[in-house]
Parts: C-alpha cells; structure tokens; sequence
C-alpha cells in the first residue's frame, strides 16, 4: 500500500508491518508503534541516501516490520563496495541515534519510557537488521563479500534458504509462546514474522537468475564501454548441466568456460554468453557438451 511520495520515491508499507502496527495498537501500545513506524522509515532512508549518493535511481522504498527493501533503477546486488555500504547504511543510522540516545541518559538529560524504548528499538532494529541472512542487511553484505568466490546465484540461493529457515525458526517459537499461553510476549508477531521470512526468502531465491540476466546486459555494456574486463575460467565436463555453470558465474566478471574431453584435454571455449543464450534455448539442464 503506497502512503505518498518523497522527491519521487514512492513509499509503500507491506501488510504484515500493517498487521505489527495493528496489534500494538490493540495491546494500548500506540505511541511505541509510532515510533517503531518513524524508526524503519529512517532506516530506509538512510539506505535511500547512500543509492543516490551512488548515482542509482531508487523508484521506490516498502516497510516491513524490522526494515524494508529499496527498488532501484539499476543494480547493485553482488557488487561488492556498493551492495555493502547500501546495506550498512540502515543499521548504522540506528547505531547513531543508539548512541546519542544513550549518551542523553548516561549524562541525565534524558529519562523515561520514551527514552527507554527509543534506545531499545535502535539496538533491535539495528541488531536484527545484521543478521546474515536475506532478505536482512547482513545478508546483503555477505552476498556482496562473497559472490565473487561463489557465484551471485549459488550465494543468493544460501543466504535466502538460511533465511526461510530462520523464519521456520521464528514461527515454532510463536507456537511454543501460544502454547504455553505467553499472549504478552507476542506470539503472533513471531508467527507474522517467520511467515514473512519464508516468504521473502522464496521471493529472493525466484530473482536470483533474472538479477544475473540483469547483470550479464550490464557486463556487456561496461565490456563494450570500457574495452576490457577481469574474467574468470572455469574447466568443466561435457554432461555438466548449464544451470551448474551459470550458478558459478559473479557481477564483476566475465566468465570463459573450457569444455574438457574424456581425457581431461581443452575440446573448446565457450564465453559466458553462450552458456546463458544456450540455458535460455535449451533449458537449465541440458548439458554444455551439446551446445
């Protein structure tokens, strides 16, 4: 649900962050919904910011309980620098208003429920948002470390599979509150949530391989810009379906594939690009020794 615009960007919140605001609201806890709600919305401006102090065109930003996601007119997942500091920027702005909020209280110049829970829902939010995960932060930063020495999709496939494990995590704790009849430790805000994680994990495994599309257009317009590009080999077997091949593949660089014969000899060269012109004609498993 879009509730406006802020110098273009449309700002949307999701239903389960509706559903989290509800319930709060229903429990008499309305003033720490609100701040909740002002929280995330800084947290998501903050990575707002970074995108277009990187020069990304951000075209929208939606909330969800513990963070959100920016949708940008360009990519930036897997790319090492900018995927990391865009996701950073969240958690530190929480760690921010975390420590000049308690430096406040240390000093006596602030004190309260107020202060108490502003202090206590920057350290989750920021906390939370680090778990190395997707669709978290943390997530988003060891996908960047580590797509070039696994491959954008094999790592997103990990780090979002972590993810719906997570939230199965979360579900079983909110049945085991429900249970035992702990209703004020929220059990269906945990229910909500792993249901969420489930969700956005499958979400983020399904665009894997179309991100990737994505990235190989852009590979080929820095290639033809720049006139050179790193690359990578990879030696394979001739019944090595072409979705093993692809999953190895990295934003940054352009991959070269040796086909092997029965005697571990170079039979030919294909360039990433045949690999991925050939899945899209074939299928994702048929084998690279037939094309």
């Amino acid at each position: 649900m879009e509730l406006f615009k802020l110098s273009g960007v449309s700002i949307r919140i999701h239903p389960s962050f509706l559903v989290v605001l509800l319930l709060y609201g229903v429990l008499g806890l309305a003033a720490q919904a609100l701040l909740v709600f002002t929280l995330v919305l800084g947290h998501e401006l903050a990575h707002l910011l970074v995108a277009k102090a990187y020069g990304f065109k951000v075209e929208g930003l939606e909330l969800f309980p513990f963070g959100g996601a920016a949708y940008c007119d360009g990519l930036f997942e897997g790319r090492k620098l900018e995927e990391s500091i865009m996701a950073l920027a969240g958690p530190a702005f929480n760690v921010i208003l975390l420590f000049i909020a308690q430096t406040l209280r240390w000093n006596g110049l602030w004190a309260g429920e107020f202060a108490d829970n502003f202090v206590r829902y920057n350290l989750w939010l920021a906390a939370f948002n680090l778990i190395p995960v997707l669709p978290l932060d943390g997530g988003r930063v060891v996908r960047a470390l580590c797509s070039e020495g696994f491959g954008f999709v094999r790592t997103t496939k990990f780090l979002a599979g972590a993810g719906k494990w997570l939230g199965v995590i979360f579900a079983l704790y909110g049945i085991v509150l429900g249970v035992r009849g702990k209703f004020s430790d929220g059990p269906l805000f945990f229910l909500i949530l792993g249901g969420f994680f489930w969700f956005a994990g499958t979400k983020e495994i399904s665009a894997a391989h179309i991100t990737f599309l994505r990235h190989l257009t852009r590979k080929k317009e820095d290639l033809m810009k720049r006139g050179l590009m790193r690359s990578i080999w990879l030696t394979v077997q001739k019944n090595t379906p072409l979705v093993r091949i692809v999953e190895e593949f990295t934003p940054d660089r352009y991959a070269m594939v040796n086909l092997a014969n029965d005697k571990m000899g170079m039979e030919k060269i294909l360039t990433e690009t045949d690999i991925v012109e050939g899945m899209l004609r074939e299928g994702i498993r048929f084998p690279v020794g037939k094309l």
